[in-house]
């Protein structure tokens, strides 16, 4: 462990004053409070100064990298920084043992595409009509993850390979109809398993990306892909120092080049500040553990995370504290439909990962808040995608959704098996049960019945549902159990290029602040499985490498202090001057009335009571919407000798404006 490392200093107010990333210039000046300017002499003072703004922080600590979240990527980066003679800090937000973020949980899956040709495609396909998705990002994905395989077998794996069961299968097996749609028959006559066996665009897959490559297959649930990253970390601990339950807060920023210098790290209730000399690295994971991101940022309320609990968004806050542009916020690995465990704020990752039904039994229906079903709940979703009008999309779901289920569904077997009897609502009857939920009980029971209609007929036109699948809930006692929109993680996070350097909202990198993993990742369209954990390869080693290079110190700056003599530089709201100067002659009439943008002002001759010429002088209205309210109405008044004419239809406040102006001319002519 590095000697700086085992240091936890107080700090002071003037440490965060002269180095918090939000700080403007005068926040770094306020940081030089007592430091005697570089070009003062003794007992005289100067208008300058000149500093490097990293002098005006007090450091804690000091490395060569700060890696930001120990999970895949964020140790592939540690790991490649290392390897090239880094010094790094790998700071995770989790207490001993709940490291690794979503890579912990997740089923050690990795696609990959057979040859880089293979990739491009695919990739391509998967992103269809996302900006986003640029021929260089889709380059850099496809040759990154063709090269991962050779990476891991040099960092411990000793193989790695598609999982049999994920991929291959023999041509006499049973596939599971809900399955339908992720099976087609390879070219050998054997069954493959792909989650789209068809692309987006309409591509066959025929084996040409594998995404079950497993690290020393079959994983079975040893997750050893995360173990081998864990494994090489501990292995570099002399030029790795870890920190648990230590999150970043803020980014260090130098408020002139807007060089990211260094990270403010919580570390035993006090704010550290940390020097990083060539590079940050953010890898602390997207959102999906954030309710109120998810709100703001999908639209999705009561959603849960499946994976890590400490994906709060911490990356994005920091990014956007000094000035990242954001992308792909609403890309989602999901929504899948989920009960949750009873004491921790998670949803059950079930064995039938894919699956909508809460039990493998068919008596069981999905209800809404409005207590009617509103889907198929015997699909199989593609990571919570659906095909909606031929485009694949996060599947919509209420804010509100129950599994309704009889006592055969309750004492079956699948998914409820995992779920807690406390998340379970029992009644004996189904209006007793719509009422224990906060639903209409008469709409409940109609559904529960029109359901039973359904299992009767063995066709469910409305949606679909397979007929394999379909069993009445009439057994009582009947139960309720609460699900929730479910996401294994998000794309969404600071936008970054393919060295993965963070961009600002002018698409410039912001020198030193680098990003890898699902924080700004770089799937932008439809996500499939294995797609996140071979990012965290590629962008991983990316950034590791680029913030491991050594960087230049920053140029001194020099300020000059000024003098200035602000003056009140007047009121632009002078409505006086916007009035019309018009010359009125005999029998002329300056009217007003009010337009949808200002004031209407019209010259209008009266002779004998009557209209007789309307001369528009003054409208500020929009002119293709309204240019037959100056041509045809005029021309209407002077014919009718009145302002009583018929409105121009989609002009009717313009109309009713040049009305009022007209009246107004006549009722001064009285």
């Amino acid at each position: 462990m590095n000697e700086n490392s085992s240091k936890r200093p107080g700090v002071s107010r003037r440490q965060f004053i002269g180095g918090a990333g939000v700080l403007a210039a005068a926040g770094a000046l306020a940081g030089l409070t007592g430091c005697a300017p570089k070009n003062s002499s003794q007992g005289a003072t100067s208008d300058t100064v000149t500093f490097s703004f990293p002098d005006t922080v007090q450091w804690n600590a000091e490395y060569d990298v700060v890696v930001v979240g120990w999970g895949g990527a964020g140790s592939v980066a540690a790991i490649t920084a290392a390897e090239a003679g880094a010094n790094v800090l790998l700071a995770e937000k989790a207490p001993y043992g709940d490291e690794g973020g979503n890579t912990r949980y997740c089923e050690q899956f990795f696609c990959i595409p057979n040859t880089y040709e293979d990739g491009v495609a695919f990739f391509s396909a998967m992103a269809e009509g996302f900006d986003s998705a640029t021929d260089e990002v889709i380059d850099f994905m496809a040759k990154g993850s063709t090269e991962i395989g050779e990476w891991l077998l040099a960092h411990g794996a000793t193989t790695f390979s598609p999982h049999a069961a994920g991929g291959k299968s023999s041509p006499d097996s049973i596939v599971p109809a809900e399955m339908a749609t992720w099976v087609y028959t390879a070219e050998d006559g054997s069954t493959m398993m792909s989650e789209y066996p068809v692309w987006p665009d309409g591509t066959p897959m025929n084996g040409r990306v594998n995404e079950f490559h497993q690290v020393d297959e079959p994983d079975d649930e040893k997750k050893k892909y995360w173990n081998l990253l864990r494994t090489n970390v501990v292995a570099l601990k002399d030029s790795i120092d870890v920190w648990f339950e230590s999150p970043a807060v803020h980014l260090v920023q130098d408020p002139f080049s807007k060089t990211v210098v260094g990270v403010v790290i919580k570390r035993d209730s006090q704010e550290v500040f940390v020097r990083a000399k060539n590079g940050v690295v953010l890898a602390c994971g997207s959102f999906e553990a954030n309710a109120q991101m998810m709100q703001n940022f999908t639209q999705r309320t009561n959603s849960l995370p499946i994976g890590s609990l400490y994906n709060t968004g911490d990356g994005i806050v920091m990014g956007l504290e000094v000035g990242a542009d954001l992308w792909h916020m609403d890309a989602l690995s999901g929504p899948w439909i989920k009960p949750k465990y009873h004491d921790v704020e998670r949803a059950i990752l079930s064995a039938n990962i894919a699956g909508q039904r809460v039990t493998n039994e068919g008596n069981c229906i999905y209800v809404g808040g409005d207590g009617k079903r509103f889907m198929d709940e015997s699909g199989c979703n593609k990571h919570g995608h659906v095909n909606i009008g031929g485009t694949w999309m996060s599947q919509p779901l209420p804010n509100v959704m129950w599994a309704i289920m009889d006592s055969t569904a309750r004492n079956g077997h699948g998914t409820i098996a995992a779920v807690e009897e406390a998340e379970l609502i029992e009644c004996n009857s189904v209006e007793e049960l719509a009422q224990a939920i906060d639903l209409d009980p008469a709409t409940l029971k109609a559904t529960v019945d029109e359901w039973n209609g359904v299992v009767a007929s063995g066709e469910d036109k409305r949606f679909g549902r397979l007929s394999n699948s379909l069993a009445p809930i009439e057994t009582a006692p009947f139960y309720a159990l609460r699900m929730y929109p479910a996401c294994v993680n998000c794309q969404g996070g600071p936008k970054r290029n393919v060295e993965c350097e963070v961009l600002d909202t002018n698409g410039n990198p912001i020198p030193h602040l680098y990003s890898a993993g699902e924080l700004g990742s770089f799937w932008a369209g439809v996500y499939i499985c294995g797609g996140n954990i071979a990012e965290t390869v590629y962008s991983g080693r990316k950034a590791g490498e680029n913030a491991a290079k050594n960087k230049d110190d920053l140029a001194p700056v020099e300020l000059t202090l000024a003098s200035s003599n602000p003056q009140n530089l007047g009121n632009d709201l002078d409505e006086t001057e916007s009035e019309a100067q018009v010359e009125l002659g005999e029998n002329e009439y300056l009217g007003t009335g009010q337009g949808l943008h200002g004031d209407i002002q019209a010259k209008v001759t009266v002779i004998d009571g009557k209209v007789t010429a309307v001369e528009v002088v003054k409208q500020t209205e929009t002119p293709d919407v309204t240019k037959d309210v100056w041509t045809v109405m005029p021309q209407a008044m002077i014919e009718a000798g009145t302002a009583e004419v018929d409105t121009i239809t989609g002009a009717t406040i313009a109309s009713e404006g040049l009305i009022a102006a007209v009246e107004d001319a006549v009722a001064q002519s009285k």
